[in-house]
Parts: C-alpha cells; structure tokens; sequence
C-alpha cells in the first residue's frame, strides 16, 4: 500500500517502537522465570516481544518443566509494570521532533499499544509527552488486542479519521497485521535493540531522525 497522498492522523506503537522498554520487559520477565524455578536465556525470550503472553509463556514453562500457571506467572510479572515506573525510559531519537512537527500541521497522533493503561500512562507520565497525543488506546481498552484490528479501530474512531489517511508505526509482526487489518498505511522501526520480522509492513525505517511523513 502506498503511502497516503494527505495523512490525517500518524498511530504509534510505544514499546519498541517510540521507547526502547522491549529489552528490560524481557529481563524483568528473565527474573520471573528464574523465580518460578526455570532458567531462561534472553534470545529464548525474545520470541514474547509483541506477542500475547498466554500464547508464548505456556510453551517456555513446559519446556523448562516448570509447575507454576500461567496465572501465576502473570500474577509475577504484573504487567511489568517495574518497567515503566522504574526502569530509566528514554526516548527514541528523533521521535518526539517528529510527533511536534506532525501537530504542528495539524495531524492528529495517538499511541496504540497491547500494553496495559497501568502501565503506558504511568511511562508517557514519566516521559512528559502525555499531551502529546490525541488519544491513547492500550491493551486493556479493547476486546481483542493485537493482531485484531480492533485497537487501531477503536483509536481512529476516538480521532475521527479515515484510515485510508492514516499511517501505523509498528516494530513487531503482531502490531503490523493489527495496523493493516485496520486499514493503514504501516511503517515499521527497526531502531530498537529487538529487530523483528517486518516484512508485512509498506515501509521500513531504522530511525525517526530527519523522518518527514
């Protein structure tokens, strides 16, 4: 799909994508494991980035013969919200300029994430960019999360905006299919420590610096 001749609204994925949080999500969840009795390599984890917790954890505890739950595990890994409340965010370079430079002509921007509100406002908080975005849809605000399209629906229905004139920034093949299905235009990042597969996506950028949409 080519890129919209006019953009109404830019929607972008956070962990990732717009904030680097995949890497220490993945070594708090390391920390979980360990404390469920099960000793798991950080590359074995990456396969959690972007994904849905009940379909991939299941998996990892029965290879590594753990006798917790599922629940359990979440009830651990609060969705780890140590991340966001403690872990120093840093911004991606290069993406609060562009997410100015778009309000500034008057394109509407949101952040669409599977991650819970807990955990997304108290990050955006942390970050100072909570005003910067004209809707905010998380994980726990939608039915069906990522790769349903209903995140992205429910986004660009709070904004008011065709998604023919809509683009997605998206780092994993989860928030991709969702963006799609919803009817945007998908860029992905692959600035971010965790590179997944993006070949779904219409383009492919490696940094938000000097990025003109």
């Amino acid at each position: 799909m080519a890129r919209p001749e006019r953009i109404d609204a830019v929607l972008f994925d956070f962990d990732g994508t717009l904030c680097n949080t995949e890497v220490e999500n993945i070594r708090l969840v390391q920390g979980v494991l360990r404390q469920m009795g099960a000793e798991v390599s950080l590359e074995e984890l990456e396969v959690l980035t972007g994904g849905e917790d009940r379909v991939t954890v299941p998996p990892i505890l029965e290879r590594h013969h753990v006798a917790g739950t599922i629940d359990e595990y979440e009830r651990l890994r609060d969705g780890c919200y140590r991340t966001y409340a403690e872990a120093d965010l840093v911004l991606e370079p290069g993406s609060l300029e562009l997410v100015d430079g778009l309000r500034a002509r008057g394109v509407k921007t949101a952040l669409v994430s599977m991650t819970v509100s807990r955990c997304i406002l108290t990050g955006v908080t942390r970050l100072g960019i909570l005003n910067r975005f004209d809707a905010i849809v998380c994980g726990d605000m939608v039915s069906r999360r990522k790769p349903a399209p209903d995140p992205y629906q429910y986004a660009m229905g709070l904004l008011g905006v065709d998604p023919a004139r809509c683009v997605a920034v998206e780092d994993s093949p989860t928030g991709i299919a969702s963006a799609k299905a919803a009817g945007c235009h998908v860029i992905a990042y692959t600035g971010c420590d965790i590179v997944q597969d993006v070949s779904a996506a219409d383009e492919a950028v490696d940094s938000f610096v000097g990025l003109e949409l």
